[in-house]
């Protein structure tokens, strides 16, 4: 019933394996094609995009996500800042060795911890603020013992690598097109979105160079951005090889791991990981030198000390981070009992979390938020074989209780409450609210839906339908999926005057095409408005009011 490794601990292997493996690997490529091959870096980047695009896309086709993907904005910011992003750190990588490269690079973290902390409310703890307090001087060490004629250019480059690297995490674990993509479980589906995001890379890129190159023809200072090719700089088989190398072996293994792992561990966890670089990147840089002739000479004994510390902080930061999650895991013994009498308990507590299971699709977090118990105590309930444990009596109270609102009374499909639930918060919304709005909403053009396309189909549009409606109020409101292809929206202290301005919304939202695997899917709806106390005083009646004025509505188009 229970996958044996948890998502955190899935995403916190996929980090390290992409940092210890393919970042260092990343690196020393870069460095050698830089250096030594004396690649064009326009065409290197442009092939490596694209072949990272073509495999992904080869690989996973044409399917669910794929129109939302190119339309979605977080896949145009994410494409914008892995751009800038990217010619930052080749030139970062044209100044410096591999190694120490990969340690400026680590000033990301810094901004990471101290962005999430501003604009997503993740306070910091000790840990990551000693481990933040070491990259920062291990980092500005290396920068301060740089060549001079280097120096001022390698500290513009530290603060705009740590910006915009902290960014492109950050628009990877928000992205909304991945999240789904990790909802359906399904890898195919994840390599589609992330083909698209690199293709749309591949597209920005393209019409930036070629931009830049017709703009020379008008501005010969132009070049100096680095952004113009020459025709001959097309048929350069040394850059299109190596981009090629790439963005196949190297490209979309990381663009995969690190969307995965962001997405689970957050943006800051997934940043301290990859201070680990540095020893990867050195390891790699030593055992590749005899096959790329990169020099390790120019990493002083001060660098391979402050490449310690970084490493020693991001360390403490990562291990701090999962020993404060190993305790954040409720005490068994403070939740469960051990009951040889009366086995009715121990029957009930397995009911209750069988049913709930059920109801979420054996999802054990979505269970344990519902519950409002941790993932362990639903594990060790289901690995005790001997069935001995059940909840204690006050554990027992509030599980029942969170299990009737959030189990009981709510829709397995789209999440919303579902009948009983919408009753008793409609009933509890008048005794907090003069004033109340509901609106009743039939879908039309639905059983085409599932005749056409088939029931899997029909429950896609019925929880992209509630997605919107959730993602349309937000606040002050409460839904529910009455049943079929009927909704219900509440406005809690709106009357009706306010609320019959947002039919049109609700309207709008809802005639949007769905795009469901290479097909888009048009629906439209029926609604009906009654509001309390205006049209009638007993809030029973609002409901079957609202359902009667959908009918008129219906009857009229």
């Amino acid at each position: 019933m229970f996958s044996k490794y948890t998502s955190q601990q899935k995403g916190w292997a996929q980090a390290f394996l992409n940092v210890l493996i393919f970042w260092g690997m990343s690196n020393i490529w870069m460095s050698y094609s830089t250096q030594v091959l004396e690649i064009n870096k326009i065409v290197f980047a442009l092939t490596t995009y694209a072949t990272c695009s073509f495999c992904l896309l080869v690989y996973a086709g044409y399917g669910k996500l794929s129109k939302e993907t190119m339309r979605s904005v977080d896949t145009w910011a994410y494409g914008i800042i892995m751009l800038l992003n990217y010619f930052i750190t080749l030139n970062l990588f044209s100044l410096t060795s591999a190694t120490e490269a990969s340690l400026i690079q680590r000033f990301s973290v810094v901004f990471s911890v101290f962005m999430s902390w501003l604009f997503l409310l993740r306070k910091p703890n000790k840990s990551q603020l000693v481990g933040v307090a070491m990259i920062m001087l291990g980092v500005l060490h290396v920068v301060s013992t740089s060549p001079d004629d280097k120096i001022f250019y390698l500290y513009v480059l530290m603060f705009l690598a740590g910006i915009f690297q902290s960014l492109r995490i950050f628009v990877a674990e928000l992205h909304r097109p991945n999240k789904k993509a990790a909802e359906d479980n399904s890898i195919k589906t994840r390599c589609r979105v992330i083909g698209y995001v690199m293709f749309v890379i591949t597209l920005l890129f393209g019409s930036m160079v070629l931009f830049a190159t017709y703009l020379e023809q008008y501005i010969p200072e132009i070049y100096k951005v680095n952004l113009v090719v020459e025709f001959s700089d097309l048929f350069s088989y040394k850059s299109i090889l190596a981009g090629a190398i790439m963005g196949v072996f190297i490209y979309t293994p990381i663009r995969y791991l690190e969307f995965s792992a962001a997405e689970k561990i957050k943006t800051e966890n997934y940043l301290a990981v990859t201070a680990l670089s540095f020893f990867s990147t050195l390891f790699w840089e030593w055992a590749t030198s005899p096959l790329t002739g990169l020099s390790l000479k120019s990493l002083s004994l001060e660098d391979f000390m402050a490449g310690v510390v970084v490493t020693l902080g991001a360390l403490i930061m990562s291990i701090g981070k999962l020993y404060s999650d190993k305790k954040s895991k409720a005490d068994i013994h403070e939740f469960l009992k051990v009951e040889l009498q009366n086995i009715d308990d121990v029957e009930e507590t397995r009911d209750i979390l069988a049913n709930s299971l059920e109801h979420f699709n054996s999802d054990l977090d979505k269970t344990a938020d519902a519950l409002g118990i941790h993932t362990n105590i639903i594990e060790a309930v289901f690995k005790d074989k001997e069935k001995i444990l059940a909840f204690k009596p006050s554990v027992f109270k509030n599980v029942s209780k969170n299990h009737r609102r959030n189990v009981a009374g709510s829709d397995s499909l789209t999440g919303l409450l579902n009948r009983n639930g919408f009753m008793t918060a409609l009933k509890d919304a008048s005794n907090d609210y003069e004033n109340l709005s509901l609106f009743f909403i039939d879908l039309n053009k639905f059983k085409p839906v599932n005749d056409t396309y088939g029931h899997e189909a029909g429950d896609f549009v019925l929880e992209e339908t509630a997605r919107r409606l959730k993602n349309a109020f937000p606040n002050k409101s409460v839904l529910t999926r009455l049943g079929g292809d009927e909704y219900c929206i509440l406005l809690l202290g709106e009357d009706k005057k306010s609320a019959e301005l947002k039919i049109k919304l609700i309207i709008n939202e809802i005639e949007k095409a769905i795009s469901y695997k290479e097909d888009l899917i048009e629906i439209s709806a029926s609604i009906g408005l009654a509001s309390y106390p205006e049209d009638t005083k007993d809030i029973e009646e609002l409901l079957k009011l609202a359902d009667n004025q959908m009918y008129i509505e219906k009857s009229e188009r």
